[in-house]
């Protein structure tokens, strides 16, 4: 995953304190460019772009808001603790394109293995708008996260079934040096035969 650094100028922002949550966001207009969506956010008196990632119908992925600001995408509900992420285009009339869906999935796994499990949900979860449209695909985003953390239970079966490790583990558990220590352990035993 690949996402374009725009280097934007911004007024005074500040620095989330926790980060809890994705906000799911559309532009309600054409495929624009973040550097326009800049500009319609600092026109409107604002530091900048409130949203941290614009996704374009291409697929490709820019950089908007510094990623640790917070936003200006959601409300006061929906700020202080969130990462805004716009699909442009609008999705009250059409839907997002494929590639939009696989660089979202690919953009919240990242943010997920960085923040953690973060709850994903849409802009009229925490304000009366119908942001991100009626035909946002949730069904469809739902099961590419869900495909996503798939592969990590799988891990942990193999791991069990060969003997690497002892017992169930959560998928996002972070591994210590103890943990990772006792897995080669249990390598080495089997390797030899012990």
């Amino acid at each position: 995953m690949q996402i374009l650094e725009t280097g934007f100028k911004f007024g005074a922002l500040t620095i989330r304190k926790s980060t809890k949550r994705v906000i799911i966001h559309h532009t309600a207009s054409a495929d624009v460019p973040a550097s326009t969506i800049h500009q319609w956010h600092l026109n409107q008196g604002w530091s900048g772009i409130g949203y941290h990632f614009v996704i374009r119908a291409n697929g490709l992925i820019e950089r908007g808001r510094p990623e640790l600001a917070i936003g200006a995408h959601a409300g006061s509900a929906g700020n202080g603790d969130s990462i805004g992420i716009v699909l442009t285009g609008n999705f009250e009339t059409g839907k997002p394109t494929a590639a939009q869906m696989e660089s979202l999935a690919s953009l919240i796994k990242d943010l997920r293995g960085r923040y953690g499990n973060l709850a994903v949900i849409g802009h009229k979860d925490v304000m009366a708008t119908a942001c991100p449209g009626r035909n946002f695909p949730w069904a469809e985003l739902r099961k590419r996260l869900e495909e996503a953390e798939m592969w990590k239970g799988k891990i942990i079966d193999d791991a069990l079934a060969a003997g690497l490790i002892t017992e169930r583990h959560k998928p996002d558990e972070t591994a210590t040096k103890w943990f990772v220590l006792a897995v080669m352990l249990n390598f080495l035993k089997i390797v030899r035969g012990k």
